[in-house]
C-alpha cells in the first residue's frame, strides 16, 4: 500500500510540473471555450474524450422530444443568427471551433439531391438523431475534484439518412458548435419561453417524462450529464479513434463491432477507476 501511495504521489507531482509549462492556455490563463473555465495553473490532469450520443436511445429521448428536438433547436438558432457553426476539423492540434461556417453553407449541408425523384430535399430535424461531443476530463487541484468540460458539440447526419449517395458511406459530421454558445442560447431560449406560462410554450428544454410540468433547460441537462453516450476516442499519440485501433488489430474479424463496444466500455470504466484512485490515494 505504501508503494502504491508513493507511486501515485510521484505521478501527481509529475503532472503538476508538466502542467506548469502550459499555464497560459488563454489570454488570462483560462480556456476561452469553457462554460466555467478553470485556471490553467490549477489543472493537475487533463485528457480529451470524444463521445457519440444516440438520441434514439431511451435515456436520450428527453433531448429529442416531439417538435423540440435538440437538432431543431440548433437549426433555429443558426437561422436566427444566434448560433455560429464552425467547419469540422479533426486535427490533433485543432480546437474544432476555429473556422466559422456561414449560415448559408450550414443550411446547404442539410440539403441533398434525390436522383430517384429528381429533386432537392432538406434533412429533417427528426432525422438528425446523433450528436458527437468533445470534452476534457480535468482534475482541478484547487477544488480537489474532477470536471467534465465540454468543448464543442457536433451535429451528425446518420448513415442511411435520405437517398443521397453521400449518406450511404457513413455518418457525416455537418459542423461543430461551441458548447459555450449552445449553453447560453439554450438558457436564453428556455427562460424566455417560460414567460408564456404554459407547458406548450416551453422551448429548448429537456423533457421530464416523470413530471412534464417540471422540465429543465437543455443547458442544465448537459451540465448534469443526463445523456447516455459511448466513447469513440480518447487522446492518444497516433490520434486514432477506437474503430481504427480495433480494425488494425482485428482485420476482417466478424467480432470487430463487439470489440469496439468492449473497448469503449473498458475506457469508461478505467476513467471511473482513475477518479476513484485520485481520491483513494
Amino acid at each position: 500500500m505504501k508503494y502504491l501511495q508513493n507511486k501515485w504521489t510521484l505521478m501527481l507531482l509529475a503532472l503538476v510540473v508538466c502542467q506548469s509549462a502550459f499555464a497560459q492556455f488563454g489570454p488570462s490563463g483560462y480556456n476561452p471555450n469553457s462554460v466555467r473555465p478553470i485556471l490553467e495553473s490549477d489543472v493537475m490532469f487533463r485528457t480529451t474524450v470524444w463521445r457519440k450520443i444516440n438520441l434514439l436511445e431511451k435515456q436520450n429521448t428527453p433531448f429529442f422530444s416531439q417538435d423540440n428536438e435538440i437538432s431543431r433547436v440548433i437549426i433555429e438558432g443558426v437561422k436566427e443568427k444566434k448560433l455560429q457553426p464552425y467547419r469540422y476539423d479533426g486535427g490533433p492540434r485543432m480546437t474544432g471551433v476555429s473556422t466559422p461556417m456561414p449560415g448559408e453553407d450550414f443550411l446547404k449541408e442539410l440539403r441533398y439531391f434525390d436522383a430517384n425523384i429528381g429533386d432537392t430535399f432538406d434533412v429533417k430535424p427528426t432525422q438528425l438523431s446523433a450528436l458527437e461531443i468533445k470534452e476534457d476530463l480535468i482534475f482541478d487541484r484547487r477544488r480537489s475534484r474532477i470536471y467534465w468540460d465540454i468543448q464543442y458539440v457536433s451535429l451528425v447526419i446518420p448513415q442511411g439518412t435520405g437517398n443521397a449517395d453521400k449518406f450511404k458511406m457513413g455518418d457525416i459530421l455537418v459542423c461543430n458548435f461551441k458548447f459555450k454558445d449552445l449553453y447560453a442560447y439554450f438558457k436564453e431560449t428556455y427562460e424566455k419561453s417560460q414567460e408564456g406560462g404554459t407547458v406548450e410554450d416551453v422551448r429548448a428544454h429537456w423533457y421530464n417524462p416523470e413530471n412534464p410540468r417540471r422540465h429543465m433547460s437543455l443547458a442544465d441537462a448537459f451540465e448534469l450529464r443526463m445523456f447516455a453516450s459511448r466513447i469513440i476516442k480518447v487522446a492518444n499519440p497516433k490520434d486514432e479513434d477506437i474503430v481504427t485501433i480495433i480494425s488494425n488489430e482485428y482485420v476482417s474479424d466478424p467480432r470487430m463491432p463487439q470489440k469496439v463496444l468492449e473497448m469503449s466500455q473498458k475506457i469508461e470504466y478505467d476513467l471511473m477507476e482513475f477518479e476513484h484512485n485520485v481520491w483513494e490515494f
